[in-house]
């Protein structure tokens, strides 16, 4: 009895275990980015440009967006189980305390949850295509899956590739959330003339802003990653950045897309009135990005890096709060 018991416990144990890795895994922080940026792009920001004209109700119900979102949210999860399935042999000397595939779970483990995320996920984008009839919707979970199965054994070896189709999914993001109220508003917005066009149009440039940003920043946190994990992309003969150019040219190639960044806030700051929301405009991103500036300059072998993609994930979420702090 004693035996039959302790193997129970044993087996709950193990199954825990296998839980928290996979949650691992998922890379739920940047999960939770994803998720806040699609409710912020849809109830903060398209809610309160709307508004501007009398419009207070989205097409999509509530249910189904929450649908997008979780599918969303699967198939980035998938994305990075995927990632970590090919990247085990770099990660052994990138991350070698943070290793799970091959050790928590195993490779054949990992590719079931990676195809049964993606499979629910396209199962939940179906099912709201099907309820508002909007099939078009499903090129973003499709092309997506594509090019996150492709990203690591192909295009992330590469020069610029790897890191140009994780910013523009990462970018598509803000889209996906507000394309479903867009499309079946659309004969309403282009009815409505708002700011020099139409507010179909204005809301666009809303939401193409957002996925700017959010495309500079990746662009950033990406070559950052990349110089971050050389040692294990060396090894493994990857063509990344850092690799064919060096430390300092790599630093400089930083530094340039933080000044991009830096004249699309220049921009968004000339069209600010107030000191209230200019203050919030430096402390939420200006603030966080000179400090991760600072570490780049000062980085002078890859693990010195980690601390430069943490400000950069500050800059984001900075910005997200930024959206609804102005906004609300």
């Amino acid at each position: 009895m004693y035996t039959s018991c302790h193997s129970t416990l044993s087996t709950k144990i193990q199954q825990s275990v296998r839980l928290i890795s996979v949650i691992q895994l998922s890379r739920p922080v940047n999960l939770l980015i994803v998720a806040l940026t699609m409710y912020i792009a849809r109830y903060v920001v398209l809610k309160e440009v709307l508004s501007k004209c009398g419009i207070d109700t989205l097409a999509l119900s509530g249910l189904h967006f929450s649908a997008l979102v979780l599918s969303a949210l699967l198939v980035t999860a998938a994305g990075n189980v995927i990632n970590d399935y090919f990247d085990q042999r770099v990660d052994k000397i990138n991350r070698p305390n943070r290793l799970i595939v091959g050790k928590e779970i195993t490779r054949k483990h990992a590719i079931l949850i990676h195809q049964g995320l993606n499979a629910t996920a396209l199962v939940l984008v179906v099912w709201v295509a099907q309820r508002n009839n909007f099939w078009g919707i499903l090129i973003f979970p499709l092309s997506t899956t594509f090019l996150l199965w492709w990203y690591s054994p192909v295009f992330k070896k590469k020069p610029f590739v790897g890191n140009l189709i994780v910013a523009i999914c990462t970018a598509l993001v803000p889209v996906f959330a507000v394309i479903y109220d867009m499309q079946l508003m659309s004969d309403q917005l282009k009815a409505i003339s708002y700011a020099n066009g139409t507010l179909y149009s204005y809301t666009w440039w809303w939401i193409a802003g957002i996925a700017s940003f959010a495309f500079v920043l990746t662009m950033i946190r990406e070559v950052v990653k990349d110089a971050q994990d050389e040692l294990g992309d060396r090894s493994e003969h990857y063509q990344t950045i850092p690799i064919l150019w060096g430390m300092q040219r790599t630093k400089r190639y930083i530094v340039g897309w933080i000044i991009i960044f830096f004249a699309m806030v220049v921009a968004c700051a000339l069209r600010i009135t107030n000191r209230y929301d200019f203050a919030l405009l430096a402390g939420f991103l200006v603030l966080p990005m000179i400090l991760a500036l600072f570490r780049v300059y000062t980085a002078k072998q890859p693990s010195d890096f980690a601390k430069v993609s943490r400000w950069i994930k500050v800059v984001m979420i900075g910005g997200l709060a930024l959206l609804v702090v102005v906004l609300i």
